[in-house]
């Protein structure tokens, strides 16, 4: 979704064990004004010190497109160490196909008890933020505990009140998290899509979701909204040793 190298920003100075990885969970929109907002916060974050990893829901692992899949299996050789912080430059933002390791990740999580987000910390660890982005159907099992809502992001215009009422209703029956709708849009009052996906949900939800709305025109705007999304994004932790064990065991 997000084009980008499989490397990261270079002189950065983040220390992955002194402060607990974080975790933001997207639901796209397929907007193109959305993808290039999310680039954007990646890269700003990244010029703050601060190294992102994408997981890439809407995309499948392959041979040629390894991914978290791949990561999360210790006999590939990849599994049993983190990913390392590349060194290719502050706007190449690491990118991860996820489709296949996500679902994975919600298996495993059940067979241990565990929360599926805090078992990327051993895989992520080296990392500030990790964003998932992909559809209900798949990160609704992901965030299984989590106790952030994931962002909705809303385009503007075209057919995008029902998709986005869908997913916010699937994210609420199957995950118990109201999503925060996002949207993009130079308007100065919400977009007439936005507040129908409002209502849609007060109406039929009995929820009222949290609301914003972004001018991408407006780099400051976007700036303050990467470190709110760094700030508002799901802690994880650790896992315990014997928790780690019984995954390497699987």
């Amino acid at each position: 979704m997000l084009e980008s190298s499989s490397h990261q920003g270079e002189g950065l100075h983040w220390q992955g064990t002194a402060t607990p990885l974080r975790v933001l969970s997207v639901l796209p929109g397929g907007d193109p004004a959305g993808t290039q907002a999310l680039w954007m916060a990646c890269t700003h974050l990244q010029q703050q010190g601060y190294p992102v990893v994408v997981l890439d829901g809407t995309e499948q692992e392959t041979a040629e497109a390894p991914g978290l899949q791949d990561l999360m299996q210790p006999r590939s050789g990849n599994g049993w160490g983190a990913l390392p912080v590349g060194t290719e430059g502050m706007h190449s933002v690491a990118t991860l196909p996820a489709a296949r390791g996500l679902l994975q990740l919600a298996h495993r999580a059940r067979q241990q008890g565990a929360r599926p987000l805090d078992l990327l910390h051993r895989h992520l660890r080296n990392h500030a933020l990790v964003i998932i982005i992909a559809p209900e159907q798949i990160l609704s099992p992901v965030l299984q505990g989590a106790t952030q809502p994931p962002l909705l992001m809303v385009p503007p215009q075209g057919r995008s009140v029902l998709r986005s009422y869908r997913a916010l209703k699937h994210t609420l029956m199957h995950a118990g998290l109201t999503a925060k709708l996002v949207s993009m849009s130079p308007d100065t009052g919400f977009t007439r899509h936005l507040q129908a996906v409002v209502q849609c949900a007060m109406h039929h939800l009995h929820v009222e979701p949290l609301v914003m709305q972004l001018n991408p025109d407006n780099p400051r705007q976007l700036q303050r909204w990467s470190l709110q999304c760094l700030e508002q994004a799901e802690t994880v932790g650790a896992q315990p040793a014997a928790a780690q064990l019984t995954e390497w065991s699987h």
